[in-house]
């Protein structure tokens, strides 16, 4: 298998940089080798407009863009994802432990994932991309190992 390099990442930032107006950040690619359970991650700096975009080295290379897509648009809504964080905070207080903030933390980032993942489907598919995304290869392994299951 190939490995993930960050040339290979690195031209995924710039070719996606624009199409997200992220122009004006300084994004610079990082590799990650195993055990590293994550696809790919990002370290954001928003007040001097740095970030980092994480990218597992043994990652199947037909997902690398959609990886640094995914992880470019937490880059673009992450003022919006630190209010919210913010309103969590206010209303049950800052200790993910406690029952009502865990459960709010966790439909936040629910929400956050889903709709960030949704988001770079549709950028790609709008930019005629024509791979197998992430989650479609993992369907396909529960249809095979289970079968379809009546509803």
């Amino acid at each position: 298998m190939q490995v993930i390099d960050e040339r290979s990442i690195q031209s995924y930032i710039e070719k996606w940089k624009g199409n997200l107006s992220l122009s004006d950040w300084d994004i610079r690619p990082v590799v990650v080798n195993p055990p590293w359970r994550k696809s790919g991650d990002v370290k954001i700096d928003e007040s001097n407009r740095m970030a980092a975009v994480m990218v597992r080295s043994d990652l199947d290379p037909a997902f690398l863009e959609q990886v640094v897509v995914h992880e470019l648009l937490h880059i673009k809504l992450w003022g919006l994802d630190q209010m919210l964080e913010g309103v969590l905070n206010a209303l049950f207080g800052e200790d993910l432990e406690h029952g009502r903030r865990a459960f709010a933390q966790d439909q936040f980032m629910d929400r956050l994932e889903t709709t960030t993942q949704d988001l770079a489907r549709a950028l790609l598919s709008a930019s005629g991309f024509e791979g197998e995304y992430l989650f479609d290869r993992v369907q396909r392994q529960i249809d095979e190992e289970v079968g379809t299951q009546p509803v």
